[in-house]
């Protein structure tokens, strides 16, 4: 989503809220401080934008499996019945797939 999106939605902090699949590596990678105090950034990631850790601080983020490793949501997939084929597609979880 583009910063000017929410502009041109009308949407405010109080209407504006956002749901994505960031998993554990993705904020150690991008250094955030969720993550840990001590890393440094090894690359930006779309789901840790300055837009996005905004959204973070007026609690606007909703992001179920931040604290998990891709095994581990691979597993939670096979304990909710989830097809195979989502389950070790490439990438994984990849875009547009949300549970």
């Amino acid at each position: 989503m583009a910063n000017t999106t929410p502009n041109d939605l009308n949407l405010t902090w109080d209407n504006l809220l956002l749901g994505q699949g960031t998993l554990r590596p993705d904020l150690i990678e991008s250094a955030f401080h969720m993550a840990s105090s001590r890393t440094v950034a090894i690359k930006t990631r779309h789901n840790d934008s300055e837009m996005v850790r905004q959204l973070r601080i007026h609690g606007r983020v909703v992001e179920p499996i931040k604290d998990f490793l891709k095994d581990e949501v691979r597993a939670l997939g096979h304990e909710l019945g989830l097809p195979a084929q989502l389950l070790e597609r490439y990438p994984f979880p990849g875009p547009g797939l949300s549970i």
